[in-house]
């Protein structure tokens, strides 16, 4: 007798509630797997895309099954009767909802086969027990590449894999530096090569600056990447690794090795002071597309939303309750941040029709030309690692400014005013105090100005 898996909850949803044709359903699948947040669980369910497709005017969400509707019904069982029309109806209905009843119960009789020990499986392990059962096809394609072969599963990954575009994109990137990685060495990767001596092998060759000839025949340099680009690569190729693994194909375990590690090296940013953000909300006389960016810039200093928010804003995420409320694009949170005179102010002078924002890039040139023009000539000393020297630097702040500098402002000025850590990593999504005190870009005077407040330095 098989014992159903008591914890396990799961719920359907339209993976398009406003198409007027079928929509397939996915399942959110909460089965017991969850973080440590805050010094708090958080569940983390797996979305599981089904293979059942309905009309949403056909779906009751509340119900989480379909709807009894004469709509169910076969076309020509309206040449019959009405009585062909209802049974037609009442046969099609029952059985999209034993679709739905067999995929629940099914998932939660491979749930309790895979746990053990109290253990739950990972959501790479589930979801490829899933796709033997449901998508058989899927497990087929991989099975007919070669399972040795490093590039032939990376492909299929990326393929079969439910992942936003940008995490694709990422994939993608390192999928390249893998070939070209091949071709210089004249190799083909397997699985079996990827062990710690090929870690050493490929973080050196990412580091090498290169030169190659471009189809029009003229020598481009490559510089090599930084720490934390690598220290991404080394991430993702992980995570294709393991997914191989739980798929049954035979790796090396050097890649759950401590030396397998991810490099990781702290980036230099800067903030604008609240002095600097005056110097830019007060510059007057600048083109209509600098002014543009130059407000779209202070709202995102003024709210610590990412350039990707920025670019979604409407007059509807404005509440009552003077807040903006708006699910980001990144985490798919939502966030609520109150609303900051100067905020309200550029809303207004664009009738609550925001400025399209241009593209990262040409944000950051436009950026950098509203505050040279804004006069923040301040020098700043960055560091920057040269093989086993650290070389400094002293470069005008203006050079400096991101799109990005515009949340690091945020947390950093509202810390300073004596905003509580807690409430600006609501905002920021910073999950540990440690990763948000980081993130933080006070200097060492900013820091001095403000223990001067203190008690202890007052007595």
């Amino acid at each position: 007798m098989i014992t159903l898996y008591t914890m396990s909850k799961i719920s359907f949803y339209l993976t398009n509630p406003k198409t007027k044709n079928e929509t397939p359903l996915f399942s959110l699948i909460n089965y017991g797997l969850f973080s440590i947040e805050d010094g708090k669980k958080k569940y983390l369910p797996l979305k599981y895309y089904t293979n059942i497709v309905i009309l949403p005017g056909l779906w009751n969400k509340d119900l989480n099954r379909a709807k009894e509707s004469i709509k169910w019904a076969d076309d020509k069982a309206f040449d019959i009767s009405t009585q062909a029309v209802k049974d037609s109806a009442k046969k099609n209905y029952e059985a999209i909802n034993s679709k739905i009843e067999n995929f629940e119960r099914t998932t939660k009789e491979l749930l309790n086969s895979l746990t053990s020990a109290g253990q739950v499986p990972s959501h790479e392990k589930l979801r490829t027990e899933l796709d033997r059962i449901f998508k058989p096809s899927r497990i087929v394609a991989v099975e007919d590449e070669n399972p040795k072969e490093l590039n032939s599963f990376i492909e299929f990954f990326i393929k079969t894999a439910t992942r936003k575009q940008n995490t694709i994109k990422s994939y993608r990137t390192l999928q390249n530096n893998l070939l070209e990685y091949q071709k210089a060495k004249k190799i083909t990767l397997n699985f079996e090569h990827i062990n710690i001596d090929f870690y050493n092998s490929f973080v050196d060759y990412l580091k090498q600056t290169t030169t190659v000839k471009t189809k029009s025949g003229l020598t481009k340099v490559n510089p090599g990447l930084k720490e934390n680009s690598i220290g991404t690569r080394i991430k993702i190729l992980k995570t294709f690794m393991s997914a191989a693994q739980e798929r049954g194909i035979e790796v090396p375990d050097d890649y759950t090795k401590k030396s397998f590690r991810k490099l990781n090296e702290e980036t230099f940013s800067i903030y604008l002071t609240e002095s600097d953000l005056n110097q830019i909300y007060s510059k007057s006389e600048l083109p209509a597309y600098l002014e543009r960016v130059r407000d779209m810039f202070l709202i995102g200093c003024y709210t610590g939303l990412r350039f990707s928010d920025l670019s979604k804003l409407k007059k509807e995420n404005l509440t009552k309750d003077n807040t903006i409320n708006i699910l980001t694009q990144k985490t798919n949170q939502s966030v609520v941040v109150p609303i900051h005179p100067i905020v309200r102010e550029i809303f207004a002078k664009y009738d609550y029709q925001l400025p399209r924002i241009p593209t990262n890039q040409k944000f950051n040139d436009y950026l950098k030309l509203v505050a040279e023009k804004a006069e923040l000539n301040e020098l700043v000393t960055i560091e920057r690692s040269k093989g086993n020297l650290v070389v400094g630097q002293a470069i005008e702040k203006w050079k400096l400014v991101t799109s990005h500098t515009a949340r690091r402002s945020f947390a950093t000025n509202a810390f300073l005013a004596d905003m509580p850590s807690i409430s600006i990593m609501k905002i920021t999504g910073h999950k540990t105090e440690s990763a948000f005190m980081k993130y933080l870009k006070m200097t060492a005077k900013d820091n001095a100005i403000k223990m001067q407040s203190h008690p202890f330095f007052n007595k």
